[in-house]
């Protein structure tokens, strides 16, 4: 089961099927769970582009330490948004494997960077998530 604080890899269709984050996996930390209702937070390696264009307004920057989350490099954790789902399942075979979660302060750090404004929650294309993670399954 994937609970609040597990850090996954997967492919979302977002903004389309054909866009970088459904093309390559991606690694999502979970916002939190309710029955079949999950919200995610993306993360990726922070480029050397991300530190002069305003690509988030509200973000984390977590230098990789495996006693506080399960990134190889420096990571900036987008907190403008979350995707979320309501009718699949994730496997478990999709936590990360050197660590399977980040810890309880950069989870708490995220959590007060999400609602420092606010933030757009994004429903998922379910049918679209299922084709590209074989991981992923209807619920």
């Amino acid at each position: 089961m994937i609970n609040a604080k597990d850090v996954i890899r997967m492919k979302v269709p977002y903004p389309s099927i054909s866009d970088n984050l459904a093309v390559s996996a991606h690694m999502y930390i979970c916002k939190g769970t309710d029955g079949t209702n999950y919200e995610f937070v993306k993360c990726q390696t922070l480029k050397p582009y991300m530190l002069t264009r305003k690509i988030c307004n509200h973000y984390v920057d977590e230098k990789a330490d495996i006693t506080r989350n399960p990134f190889q490099r420096t990571t900036r954790i987008d907190c403008d948004k979350t995707f979320s789902t309501s009718g699949v399942r994730y496997d478990e075979r999709l936590k990360t494997a050197v660590r399977p979660d980040v810890c309880q302060e950069l989870y708490d750090d995220v959590i007060k960077e999400l609602y420092a404004d606010g933030y757009d929650k994004i429903t998922v294309n379910e049918t679209e998530l299922l084709s590209i993670n074989h991981l992923v399954m209807a619920g």
